[in-house]
């Protein structure tokens, strides 16, 4: 009896962690104290001890942290770089205490609560502020982020992650599946609400990849469901008002990408980093010494590109990072941490390619990963450690 209460309060305590982490940094962390302290005094227990050793995805991971430690070490830039990597120490550390869960239905569904609150607790300050005010500023990313509970990207990253938990409980659950039905249909109309640019772009190629990869229907049958689903995107853009601003549609396409240029600012960052990977302390194999060193290339780079002088002082007080995971890789790791990276997804896909609710996870990880640096977060790493538990669940599963 005593067992069970130890290990039901574990279980309790990760539920707590994970429902917090929507809406506070430091509770989840003081959670986590608490957890590692029971787990490190019953380690002995942990299952990770009792796991066979396989060449996994997250082996492959973290061999790219270890070596990217050694590097650091190497140039005696440790000091600085660790403020990145202390988030991948965080997402195996997670990896690791969480490992003695062993309801993972349960975990799901509470990782899904958790999402849910987030986005009503979202709904409601857009009400609020509809009320005052009777208009929606979803076209303008500074208004926006504060009627969210976290930034436009992460919101609509959990969101879609919420569709497909929702959706592989609707498929399992005989007596709740209307309910998650309804629930998989309110989080995709969140999404249209805020105009999450990556978020609509994800669900449209997981329904492309879902018609074409998981469906035994005929080939005429999937190319008129594509032409459906490109139809039903291209209206929501083009009738939408704060969707449309999003993608930078006008007139003309000459007018499109002026915009675009002016107003994302992803077009500067990458173009600063391809220029910076001409530089020639710049090795493509094993890449730039630290992140000090990206880091005052990339502000050296918005003071000499940008010519608007308040779009050059926004840029320069915001130091923004690269904003993509695989292009920041390559910056620090060269082509071999860039590898390495590529490698762990493809690993990852290889492991649950054949359950599709696994495989959507993996893509709107890999599409988001693709416009933010996670790892720079850590919601993000807390995030991305959750599901790569989840994900080595499954493989275990499907294994035995």
């Amino acid at each position: 009896m005593r067992n069970l209460i130890k290990e039901k309060g574990f279980e309790y305590l990760v539920y707590a962690l994970i429902l917090s982490l929507f809406f506070s940094k430091a509770i989840p962390n003081i959670i986590l104290v608490i957890l590692s302290v029971l787990a490190i005094i019953d380690f002995k227990n942990n299952p990770i001890l009792k796991t066979k050793f396989t060449f996994s995805s997250s082996v492959i991971l973290l061999i790219l942290l270890i070596l990217l430690t050694l590097k650091s070490i190497l140039f005696n830039t440790i000091s600085y770089d660790l403020k990145v990597y202390r988030g991948l120490f965080l997402l195996f550390w997670i990896a690791i205490v969480f490992k003695k869960i062993t309801d993972f239905k349960t975990l799901k569904l509470v990782l899904l609560w958790g999402i849910n609150a987030a986005i009503l607790s979202s709904v409601f300050l857009i009400g609020l502020f509809y009320l005052k005010n009777h208009n929606l500023p979803f076209s303008n990313t500074a208004e926006v982020n504060e009627l969210l509970i976290l930034e436009r990207p992460y919101i609509g990253f959990i969101t879609v992650l919420g569709i497909f938990l929702s959706l592989e409980n609707a498929r399992s659950s005989i007596q709740f599946k209307r309910v998650w039905v309804i629930n998989a249909v309110f989080l995709f109309l969140f999404i249209l609400l805020i105009s999450a640019r990556i978020s609509i772009i994800t669900l449209l190629l997981l329904s492309i990849i879902y018609l074409f990869f998981y469906t035994r229907i005929s080939w005429v049958k999937k190319v008129m469901f594509l032409i459906s689903f490109i139809t039903f995107f291209v209206l929501i853009v083009l009738t939408n008002k704060n969707i449309s601003e999003r993608f930078f549609v006008k007139s003309n396409l000459e007018e499109s990408l002026k915009v675009a240029s002016d107003y994302e600012p992803r077009i500067v960052i990458w173009n600063c980093a391809y220029s910076m990977t001409k530089k020639s302390d710049y090795n493509s194999l094993i890449g730039f010494k630290g992140y000090k060193e990206i880091s005052n290339n990339f502000l050296e780079c918005y003071a000499n590109t940008i010519e608007n002088i308040s779009k050059k002082e926004y840029f320069l007080t915001e130091k923004f990072n690269s904003h993509n995971q695989f292009i920041d890789l390559y910056l620090i790791g060269g082509l071999i941490g860039l590898g390495l990276f590529v490698a762990f997804f493809i690993k990852l896909f290889i492991e649950v390619r054949k359950n599709f609710f696994q495989t959507a996870i993996i893509v709107s990880f890999l599409l988001f990963f693709c416009v933010e640096n996670i790892f720079y977060r850590q919601f993000g790493c807390y995030l991305v450690g959750i599901f790569i538990l989840i994900l080595s669940h499954i493989k275990t599963k499907i294994n035995e």
